[in-house]
């Protein structure tokens, strides 16, 4: 039995007898790159089939289940791969706040002028909303050093087909709906404008020209 296989086993074993206290997100980590892709795609479609139970908003707010649900389903519907999943998790790791990772981004990419655009690109990293394709390797290597990850992992992450099935927030049920609520307020005000590539500026140049 695979890794992916015997963890997707565990996974349901311990759903259909759990009290929601179940770590989801220590079971992914076990696994990385496709591996946790396909993993991720088991469990969701495993839900999708799955007796539904009832559903409180206010004992899943506080579960340990929320962020990685949002995490899940911004990998699952997001441009950017596993990003949303991984980029939070290496800022934690390195313990690191993120107005100071932004901070030291926009410094390494001679950007420290434009802190609030670094940091309104950054969070579309975070969030999913920012095609991998067009993040330049600058600051892929630049964020790598700032997380103790390697650029070239980091563009691997991101670049991974992430598919689930999930095509929109409301198929992912009212849990992942919540969330994603929630995130879109954040995204409209945090987000950087569009722009014509013509009108660009280096720092559009370093997260949407490749």
């Amino acid at each position: 039995m695979s890794d992916v296989q015997r963890l997707f086993t565990e996974y349901k074993e311990a759903h259909q007898a759990s009290d929601g206290s179940f770590d989801l997100g220590a079971l992914i980590e076990q696994v990385s790159g496709g591996d946790r892709v396909e993993l991720i795609a088991l469990i969701d479609a495993y839900l999708e089939r799955a007796p539904r139970r009832a559903f409180s908003a206010e004992e899943f707010r506080r579960s340990a289940a929320a962020p990685v649900a949002e995490a899940v389903q911004r990998s699952l519907a997001g441009q950017a791969g596993l990003w949303p999943a991984l980029l939070p998790r290496l800022r934690n790791r390195a313990r690191i706040k993120r107005a100071d990772l932004v901070a030291e981004l926009a410094e390494r990419l001679g950007a420290q002028g434009q802190r609030d655009k670094v940091a309104g690109y950054y969070h579309q990293m975070e969030q999913g909303l920012l095609p991998a394709s067009g993040v330049s390797d600058s600051v892929l290597e630049a964020l790598g050093r700032i997380v103790g990850y390697g650029a070239a992992a980091l563009r691997q992450a991101g670049e991974l087909p992430a598919g689930g099935g999930l095509t929109s927030p409301l198929e992912a049920g009212p849990a992942f709906a919540r969330t994603h609520d929630l995130a879109t307020v954040a995204d409209a005000a945090e987000s950087p404008p569009a722009t014509e590539p013509e009108q660009w500026d280096e720092v559009d140049r370093l997260f949407r020209g490749g």
